[in-house]
């Protein structure tokens, strides 16, 4: 009971605020909230490229392809050392769409 009561305490985990990010992402609630707390939980753990292929959407929807396609391809990257070519795909195609689009 007493490290539960102290998880909860201490805030909001990396998890909680991609989780966030992530359900305003897919609603199309408020955008910018939602790269505030992708950002948050990157600065948590930003070893995850699954979180980075988040942040990319986000700022695509937000229309920073510029950005969205850096985030891509760091998130491609990782992945790529993660031996997770979902991922690489996911990325290379997203980077190949954005890169059309006027920034």
């Amino acid at each position: 009971v007493m490290a539960s009561i102290e998880k909860t305490m201490a805030g909001p985990s990396a998890n909680d605020y991609s989780g966030a990010a992530g359900y305003y992402l897919s609603a199309g609630k408020d955008l910018d909230k939602a790269l505030m707390w992708i950002n948050k939980s990157l600065d948590m753990n930003p070893d995850r490229y699954w979180i980075v292929r988040t942040k990319s959407l986000i700022q695509a929807k937000l229309g920073d392809y510029k950005g969205a396609m850096a985030s891509a391809e760091k998130s491609m990257e990782m992945a790529t050392k993660a031996e997770n070519m979902d991922y690489v795909k996911m990325n290379k195609e997203s980077i190949e769409k954005w890169s059309k689009m006027k920034m």
